[in-house]
């Protein structure tokens, strides 16, 4: 997902949606739950740090998180948390770095 940074509406953010509204959130010993379920994160190189306190997507919003979840600004802080959907610009549809993994997404 694409979309802009709710602190600084000039960037952009690219993250991965994890919960839409209604569902719950939840991040315990560096595993993430959705609606009770552990999901199973393939794409993950390393396991999430820290927790995330049970939550409720609240309406109108998105919880999204990084890949590179130890190192990424996502709806776990402050400063970009639940993501409005009227910040939303676009579905991401290409991989383009590094240049030997170029590929469009599904």
């Amino acid at each position: 997902l694409v979309f802009r940074y709710p602190k600084d509406p000039s960037r952009d953010f690219i993250k991965r949606v994890i919960g839409v509204a209604g569902d719950t959130i939840e991040i315990k010993e560096g595993r993430v739950f959705l609606n009770g379920q552990l999901l199973n994160e393939g794409y993950i190189l390393e396991k999430t740090r820290g927790s995330y306190p049970l939550s409720t997507v609240p309406a109108g919003t998105v919880f999204v998180m990084g890949d590179n979840r130890n190192n990424s600004e996502d709806s776990r802080f402050r400063d970009v948390g639940f993501v409005p959907l009227e910040m939303i610009k676009g579905k991401a549809v290409m991989i383009f770095w590094p240049f030997d993994n170029i590929k469009t997404l599904p």
